[in-house]
């Protein structure tokens, strides 16, 4: 029984070390590439999603910041003017979406 709790404990602080640091990066400026985030395939499934090919009208350099901006959409922020950076709960929920989508 002990085993089992390890195991998922261990598993849960990976998922939560993963959400609360991309919470972080996207509060954050700069030009780090987005593979510090999330691995090729996701980030390629994302820009797909958040802006097919017809409509490309935001940057179209992959970096943290947006797809930090572009999992907190797809988690149910509407990333207005006025709204305060996104939390963990809307990245974590933003994650559960690009998962079931790549």
């Amino acid at each position: 029984m002990l085993e089992c709790f390890v195991r998922a404990t261990s598993l849960f602080a990976v998922i939560a070390w993963r959400i609360l640091y991309t919470t972080l990066l996207a509060r954050l400026d700069g030009d780090l590439p987005c593979e510090v985030i999330l691995q090729r395939v996701e980030w390629q499934v994302l820009a797909e999603y958040i802006e097919p090919p017809g409509h490309r009208t935001r940057c179209r350099r992959c970096t943290r910041r947006y797809n930090g901006l572009w999992i907190a959409t797809l988690g149910g922020t509407w990333n207005c003017l006025h709204d305060p950076p996104p939390g963990a709960t809307v990245i974590w929920r933003g994650f559960l979406v690009l998962h079931e989508i790549t």
